[in-house]
């Protein structure tokens, strides 16, 4: 076992935000049916608001094998002592996680939802490479401690993803809380755009910023990538249930919330991808391949998109 989940329990106790608490390995249910269960969740830390409106019950995956172990035990336990709704369930998982263990944990938040968890999971540490938080899982707690850690930012993440932008319809319009849910927004954008009704919805609109994603070989505007729709009413069992149903950005969506929320702001997008997703900003000339696949891309979708006369920037997966 390392010692960075143990170092992280210390210190977001130590940067709590004012008027919080914040307690570690908290058992997440009663005693008696932990008893009748023959297992105890417990949650690495608990940070409380002091009035009682909102408990975030959160996870730090390391380097886990198999992370969405905690994901079915919160829900698991939801099922026999519901969670109220001023608990978070936040699964925070560093780049030393693979990437398919990643999103499998992703999509399993949209599972947490359907049987009424509020949940998310979000990046931790995400300006780190893997093999950097490897190595920080392997320090002594007082090497830990002398690396100056921004946990401050940590927090602020979490607070970040996990609070409503704007309601729409009954749900809510978050920022985007991890890769996998930008992902979705890319491929969701793509597809939509060859719909005729959606293309006119869209119009033709200049942007400035661009995520590409490598394996899609797809690009779209960093605004609409770096919001994500939660539909809490969505039916799973539905035959006809997309995957932006119950947590993606859709064009119809976009279009109906943008003009009138101050909240929806291109320059937020960019900073929340790159600062809380550890997405990488590059100028369009620094990579010739992106900047060959973009003119390509451009041209099949140069009635939807202008690009802003200093020129395009990408904004890359890390």
């Amino acid at each position: 076992m390392g010692n960075l989940a143990r170092y992280l329990q210390l210190e977001f106790s130590r940067h709590k935000p004012p008027g919080w608490s914040c307690t570690s390995e908290v058992a997440v249910t009663p005693p008696e049916l932990c008893k009748l269960l023959g297992f105890t969740p417990k949650t690495d830390v608990l940070l409380a608001n002091a009035d009682g409106s909102r408990r975030y019950w959160i996870e730090f995956e390391v380097s886990r094998a198999d992370p969405v172990a905690n994901h079915a035990k919160f829900a698991a336990t939801h099922l026999f002592s519901p969670q109220s709704d001023t608990d978070v369930f936040v699964s925070m998982v560093s780049p030393h996680v693979a990437t398919g263990r990643r999103n499998l944990g992703a999509t399993a938040i949209s599972l947490m939802r359907h049987v009424g968890m509020n949940a998310f999971q979000t990046t931790l540490l995400p300006r780190y490479s893997p093999q950097e938080v490897k190595h920080l899982n392997q320090m002594p707690l007082h090497e830990l401690r002398g690396r100056h850690i921004d946990i401050s930012s940590e927090i602020l993440r979490v607070f970040d993803i996990s609070k409503p932008l704007i309601s729409f319809e009954r749900s809510r319009i978050h920022f985007a809380a991890n890769l996998l849910e930008v992902i979705l927004n890319i491929r969701s954008w793509n597809t939509e755009i060859q719909n005729n009704s959606n293309k006119l919805l869209w119009g033709k609109r200049i942007a400035k910023y661009f995520v590409f994603d490598n394996r899609l070989k797809w690009f779209a505007p960093s605004k609409y990538c770096a919001f994500t729709f939660i539909n809490p009413d969505a039916n799973l069992m539905s035959s006809r249930l997309k995957i932006s149903d119950l947590n993606g950005m859709s064009i119809k969506r976009y279009s109906s919330i943008e003009r009138n929320n101050w909240q929806f702001d291109g320059q937020r997008a960019k900073n929340h991808l790159i600062h809380n997703l550890g997405m990488v900003l590059i100028e369009a000339e620094e990579d010739s391949k992106i900047w060959e696949r973009f003119q390509r891309w451009l041209g099949d979708n140069s009635d939807s998109i202008t690009v802003h006369p200093s020129r395009p920037k990408f904004i890359l997966f890390p």
